[in-house]
């Protein structure tokens, strides 16, 4: 089910993985519940597919014991994960309070020619890999979030409440407990030594705990999640929206005409909903259209602040993921941004068209060349239009990619 243990993926697919099943299975299982099931209350997992999924299990049919094996697996894996909150990575002697998160700007290197390597040189798209080391919080982050949405998910499909309390452990750590838990704000993320102490793209990084929300949601039947524990997690996203939406770094990183700014309002509008903001969860889900998709997407699909930069593809999908997950919180709050569009076509859904094709790694971007891209963790978001848009074409991106591996990185439920 996974390639390397818990690596860094996108945010669809940390919310997204579950239970493998048929790409022919994908669209009948968009099928409403019957009336008076108590669905999950997720908030970008489908409630209707998550439970479509465990009566399927707990019917014991055959399309989904392998499936079943694999998540299985995984969370029998995910359980040997330490628990590590922002706190463990002591205090590397940067003179600030261990709760506060510390990230590196990942794109940022030691200047070759200055004798103490100060200040650091931006080199776009060349990963610093110092940026993943245990000095940072980044990478510990991540890795929080794809174990506990693991847990949480294997958790709701099998009943065992070993794999709740383990995922428990993880989110109170990282959000409930005051001597662990991180400082609600972001204001040395994506640091650049020799320039500043952070800087305001680092938002982008708590992006991940998107699927933290949902695995919270997930839990809270459990015997091991507690109404203590969601009133604090509830307090704790409360604190960091609000930083979000009042500090200087939020403000610009909100005004971002990219991908920054459309990660901005998803995390704002999840944030905003797993907390009992439904409002504030409309109101950036609902200017989306005219706030990011207008502006990003051309007629044709394309998105040219994008396919600026050296990695094109992977920032083409990566803006669209984003823009998926607001379409999700929308849905949860009676918006249909799947099928909104200007009156020249620009659209989620011609973004998808346009760019489908090129998932396959040997299609790159017309005239941007070659580049590096892994065209698996954004599986998920053909898997989903095909559920959304009642269309199998949308699979049909997926033929010309490799089947084995294919099977491994989408062992995921669409969302």
């Amino acid at each position: 089910m996974i390639r390397r243990p818990f690596p860094f993926r996108t945010v669809m697919q940390a919310v997204l993985s579950a239970v493998c099943l048929a790409a022919g299975l994908v669209v009948c299982l968009a099928a409403p519940a019957p009336a008076g099931v108590n669905l999950p209350q997720t908030i970008v997992l489908s409630p209707e597919v998550l439970y479509q999924s465990r009566q399927r299990i707990l019917a014991r049919e055959g399309a989904v014991r392998t499936a079943m094996a694999a998540l299985k697996a995984s969370a029998d894996a995910a359980m040997l994960v330490p628990v590590e909150p922002v706190t463990a990575k002591g205090r590397s002697g940067s003179g600030l309070p261990v709760r506060e998160y510390r990230s590196l700007a990942p794109y940022w290197w030691p200047d070759p020619k200055s004798r103490t390597g100060l200040p650091y040189v931006r080199r776009d798209g060349e990963r610093n890999p110092e940026a993943d080391s245990d000095r940072y919080d980044r990478k510990r982050l991540t890795r929080m979030a794809m174990t506990v949405r693991t847990l949480a998910l294997a958790w709701y499909f099998t009943g065992n409440q070993l794999y709740a309390a383990r995922a428990s452990a993880h989110v109170r750590a990282w959000l409930c407990a005051p001597a662990t838990r991180m400082v609600p704000n972001l204001e040395h993320a994506q640091m650049r030594p020799g320039l500043d102490q952070g800087n305001r793209t680092g938002i982008i990084e708590t992006a991940a705990l998107i699927p933290v929300c949902d695995a919270i949601r997930l839990l809270e039947p459990s015997k091991a999640w507690t109404g203590e524990d969601s009133r604090r997690a509830r307090e704790w996203f409360g604190k960091y929206l609000f930083w979000l939406l009042r500090s200087e770094q939020g403000r610009a990183e909100a005004a971002a005409l990219n991908n920054h700014g459309t990660w901005f309002d998803a995390q704002v509008a999840a944030f905003a909903l797993f907390r009992g903001d439904r409002e504030l969860a409309r109101e950036v889900a609902g200017m989306a259209g005219n706030r990011r998709i207008a502006t990003q997407i051309l007629p044709d699909g394309s998105m040219p602040r994008e396919l600026a930069r050296t990695r094109p593809r992977h920032y083409t999908f990566f803006n669209l993921e984003a823009l998926m997950v607001l379409a999700s919180v929308g849905e949860r709050c009676g918006l249909d941004l799947w099928h909104w569009a200007t009156p020249t076509g620009q659209s989620i859904r011609r973004a998808l068209d346009r760019n489908g094709p090129h998932l396959d790694p040997a299609d790159p971007l017309s005239g941007t060349g070659a580049d590096d891209f892994d065209p698996y963790p954004y599986v998920p978001l053909f898997r989903r239009a095909a559920l959304v848009y009642n269309d199998t074409r949308y699979l049909d991106y997926l033929v010309p990619l490799d089947e084995q591996t294919l099977a491994r990185e989408t062992s995921f439920i669409a969302y």
